[in-house]
């Protein structure tokens, strides 16, 4: 029998973040099913988005798994893909917490949550050559995360009452996107630029548990160095952000690696900035989202 988890898609860095904060959100959906199995294997993929069997980020995420949990098994694994690749909600990062959870439920153990995450980062390892851990703390443990590095350890934040929008434009992307997006950034910023980030993060956070719209809206915004290099990997980013704050948005900024953005407005800038985008030639839609709970046991899908 299969036993089977779901986990939400994110965006990470929430502005001025980077690599630190990250947020699970409704907009999409992974699930991961597994069974015991001699080796560690995708067996399947099915669902909205067609991704590789060989090589799939849940293989990783699986093996680091079962060395956590000290099995010596492997499991087979059913991909069911709902987070669209490639457009920096957290696609890979769904992926791999659903994977850690549906391995935890097969074996009836729990993890360490800073373990877990650790495990699922090794997913992102595999997809993206960084084991980076925003986006696999916030789709495995939901809500708001802080992460540190060297040791990792993850904080849950907690679960905020926002909406906002997320916007994805639907253009081709390039293999190995947010690889390219981290190739981006300089080595080094100026200790303003430092300043003007912690305050921005520390006001996304306030913002958020406060539920303080004006105070997250300013931190959001408050990115000097990782959201203007990579705008410029966004075609029509600066009009479509013009545009959102033209119809009333209190804040634009991009979601993870990009394309997609967050928009903390209401539907009118949405379709705004699906209007410039399709002003440029692009295809674009948006969903009204909310904060997202942790990985969890579901059924198999319907396929």
């Amino acid at each position: 029998m299969w036993v089977c988890a779901k986990a939400f898609s994110s965006s990470a860095n929430l502005g001025p973040g980077y690599d630190v904060l990250a947020l699970a959100h409704d907009a999409y959906y992974d699930v991961v099913c597994v069974r015991k199995s001699e080796k560690t294997f995708v067996s399947r993929v099915t669902g909205a988005y067609e991704v590789p069997r060989e090589g799939n980020n849940a293989i990783a995420a699986a093996e680091a798994t079962l060395e956590s949990l000290g099995a010596d098994m492997g499991v087979e694994i059913w991909v069911h893909k709902g987070v669209p690749p490639g457009r920096g909600l957290g696609s890979s990062g769904a992926t791999a917490a659903a994977t850690v959870k549906a391995i935890e439920l097969l074996l009836g153990k729990a993890l360490d949550p800073n373990v877990a995450v650790r495990a699922a980062a090794e997913g992102e390892r595999a997809a993206t050559g960084s084991a980076h851990a925003d986006n696999v703390a916030a789709s495995y443990l939901g809500g708001l995360v802080m992460v540190m590095y060297n040791p990792l350890q993850v904080v849950q934040l907690g679960f905020p009452k926002v909406k906002f929008i997320v916007a994805t434009p639907w253009f081709d992307v390039p293999e190995g996107k947010t690889g390219q997006a981290r190739r981006v950034l300089p080595n080094e910023v100026s200790l303003s630029d430092l300043v003007t980030m912690t305050s921005g993060a520390l006001a996304v956070v306030e913002g958020l548990k406060r539920g303080d719209s004006s105070l997250l809206a300013r931190g959001l915004e408050m990115d000097p160095v990782v959201t203007p290099a990579r705008s410029k990997l966004i075609p029509c980013y600066n009009e479509v952000y013009k545009a959102a704050k033209d119809a009333g948005a209190l804040a634009v900024t991009i979601s993870g690696a990009g394309p997609s953005i967050i928009i903390l407005g209401d539907e009118g800038s949405a379709k705004a900035v699906i209007e410039k985008w399709k002003s440029c030639g692009i295809e674009a839609s948006y969903k009204e989202v909310e904060v997202a709970k942790g990985a969890s046991a579901t059924t198999p899908p319907h396929v």
